[in-house]
């Protein structure tokens, strides 16, 4: 069954909690069926994908500790078939290229991300 057809489990790593509720409501209400989990750091972010199963993780670049292109790279070892997409509003092709080596489906700015998610998210394998 495709993803765009069934309730999408996704995580939403993001360290401000103001900024992180309001993509939470965005996704909720633009998105398929989806049930959003939340992280605001790679550890809670690494806890949240050995505890349950996620269909795709939007990661946001600036994060304390390591970034987002670090716990990319370490969610990417433990959890292969999860795809990430790193948002960010710093908008570079070297932040696009460093997203894309360390295993992230898709780089988008956060600025993008209204017009670039759905797309992605209809791409993904179910």
């Amino acid at each position: 069954m495709p993803l765009i057809d069934r309730v999408l489990s996704l995580l939403l790593v993001e360290d401000h909690a103001e900024v992180r509720a309001a993509l939470r409501d965005w996704l909720l209400m633009s998105l398929p069926p989806t049930k959003v989990r939340e992280a605001g750091s790679m550890a809670e972010a690494l806890a949240c994908t050995d505890a349950a199963q996620v269909d795709l993780i939007l990661m946001n670049l600036e994060l304390p500790g390591p970034n987002g292109i670090e716990a990319t790279r370490a969610l990417r070892k433990r959890h292969p078939k999860c795809p990430v997409v790193i948002m960010s509003v710093n908008d570079s092709e070297a932040l696009r290229t460093a997203a894309l080596d360390a295993g992230a489906l898709a780089f988008v700015s956060k600025r993008e991300l209204p017009h670039a998610l759905l797309p992605l998210i209809g791409r993904l394998p179910g």
